[in-house]
């Protein structure tokens, strides 16, 4: 039963902790990795959209594209079938995608986009699921388990409470060749490349609608951050067919996971403050200072590693078969995010990121927007949805 694996931390700080150089101590005074002048999302209804092209074109790209691909005479018969697509029911689909870019926030692709991705019944592990292994930390200090553990989830929590209170400076591409320096009389505040004070200052007094365009008289080009939404408090549910992506913007918990056992830790005060690093630090300590769990245990994780069809009907048994089975998995579900303290250690750069990837997939869950990976030698990643 998945309670018996499944425990609930209490209040931070029970046990006496060392060595917390580095993570901060006062709650409140670290939660912000930086403060921007330019809100995070300041720029986003000003986006311009992707524009749809024009379908002769697109017929006419996609006859290009098939020539050397295939035999003459398969050609021949192509181009009578796109003429045939063209005077028939082109135009038609053609404008139900111009009305669909006009009645929707983002671009005419990313509905289809998300449509086939969640579609996908392919396991998540090798074949969506991407990795990136950390460089270590110079400091053998902060290369202890607990440490490295405490660390990363203090900043990963530090940089979620930058984004949603939108002090994370907004994704700006800044060309060389811009504008600045040419501005005279009125335009002098066009002085100074993108990226200065003066920047900031004018881009954040333009009305949202019209920010970009700002940016873009200093050659500055805002870029989309949309997908900055599904970072936190989000998972990939299964669902027969279609899986489903869920958020929940009042969680201020992570779950940590090792071998079968899952451990909820908050990591938000119910003011929305950072709880300090020195705090998580002990938690990972009590965490750790438990006996190793047995290999013989159920380990869930493994379920997330299924067809998705698969794993939807066994996510929905489990479910159903207790009450605290369906508490324990909401707890999961609303994560800010998933950490994994793996017990494997790696001998070489190549081992560490096999580790990283899958490794022995029992400790993972796979659903989770991201999970960070700490081995017992410090070394460290990410796997992400």
């Amino acid at each position: 039963p998945m309670q018996r694996a499944y425990r609930a931390t209490t209040t931070a700080g029970h046990l006496a902790s060392r060595g917390k150089r580095g993570l901060g101590t006062a709650a409140g005074c670290q939660d912000y990795i930086q403060r921007t002048k330019i809100p995070t999302f300041h720029f986003q209804d000003s986006l311009p959209r992707l524009p749809i092209p024009a379908l002769d074109k697109t017929l006419e790209r996609f006859l290009y594209a098939s020539t050397p691909l295939i035999s003459q005479a398969d050609l021949v018969h192509t181009e009578k079938l796109v003429a045939e697509f063209a005077k028939g029911v082109g135009p038609q689909l053609y404008q139900s995608i111009v009305h669909r870019d006009q009645t929707s926030y983002s671009s005419f692709i990313s509905k289809p986009w998300f449509d086939m991705y969640l579609e996908n019944r392919s396991p998540l592990i090798l074949n969506i699921n991407p990795q990136l292994t950390f460089i270590p930390d110079p400091d053998p200090v902060k290369m202890d388990w607990a440490m490295r553990a405490a660390t990363l989830i203090w900043s990963s929590v530090r940089f979620y409470k930058t984004l949603a209170d939108e002090q994370l400076e907004p994704d700006i591409f800044h060309t060389k060749a811009c504008m600045g320096g040419s501005g005279k009389g009125f335009f002098k505040f066009l002085n100074g490349r993108g990226g200065d004070e003066g920047f900031k200052l004018v881009c954040s007094s333009i009305p949202k609608p019209f920010a970009f365009y700002g940016a873009y008289l200093y050659g500055a080009y805002p870029l989309d951050m949309s997908q900055y939404s599904g970072l936190f408090q989000s998972t990939r549910i299964p669902r027969a067919g279609k899986d489903e992506i869920k958020r929940f913007p009042n969680s201020r918990h992570v779950i940590i996971q090792r071998g079968a056992d899952f451990f909820k830790l908050d990591v938000l005060r119910p003011d929305g403050s950072v709880v300090p690093g020195s705090e998580i630090l002990s938690e990972i300590k009590a965490i750790l200072s438990q006996p190793r769990p047995s290999r013989d245990q159920p380990h869930l994780g493994l379920l997330t590693t299924m067809d998705r069809d698969d794993w939807a009907r066994a996510r929905e048994a489990l479910a159903a078969a207790d009450p605290a089975n369906r508490a324990a998995l909401d707890d999961i579900d609303s994560a800010l995010f998933a950490v994994c303290l793996e017990d494997e250690r790696s001998s070489n750069m190549l081992s560490a990121q096999r580790l990283m990837l899958h490794g022995h997939a029992r400790n993972r869950w796979f659903d989770k927007s991201f999970q960070l990976i700490v081995a017992a030698d410090g070394k460290a990643g990410v796997s992400f949805e």
